[in-house]
């Protein structure tokens, strides 16, 4: 058995808060094997908290040159709460926030769900493109 498959055993038998707090210790943002993270996230549910708790923690390393974070993130989150969160994380560099939109956009459109989603993903795609964002880091936690 692989070392990847090992920790997805190990972290399905673990409370939501101690496997992230696990996958996060483990494949910390600084570490080059990082995206491993990305992988073994799909492999159970998350707490809506701990949804939160890893897309903060991961997504503070964009822009990404993939899709793929954006694409784990909208396997399992509201979009609402993964466009908050997304905003939150957003680079203060303009190439770097294209870069972002670059990727998010198209897995956002294919994850709406609701008019709602549909209104959320276009007001905040309008948002980056005009370069209007503002953060919400003061109310995620109390938004939803």
């Amino acid at each position: 058995m692989n070392n990847q498959v090992m920790i997805e055993n190990q972290i399905k038998k673990m409370p939501s808060d101690a496997a992230a707090t696990f996958l996060m210790e483990t494949f910390p943002v600084e570490d080059p094997n990082y995206g491993n993270a990305f992988k073994i996230m799909t492999h159970r549910s998350w707490s809506r908290d701990d949804q939160i708790r890893l897309a903060r923690f991961y997504l503070k390393k964009m822009p990404f040159a993939t899709s793929k974070p954006y694409e784990v993130f909208a396997s399992f989150m509201a979009i609402k709460t993964l466009i908050s969160v997304v905003k939150e994380a957003l680079p203060t560099k303009p190439n770097d926030r294209e870069f972002v939109a670059y990727y998010v956009a198209p897995v956002l459109k294919k994850n709406i769900k609701s008019e709602a989603d549909r209104n959320s993903v276009d007001k905040f795609l309008s948002e980056l493109k005009s370069n209007t964002i503002q953060s919400k880091s003061a109310t995620i936690g109390s938004e939803f």
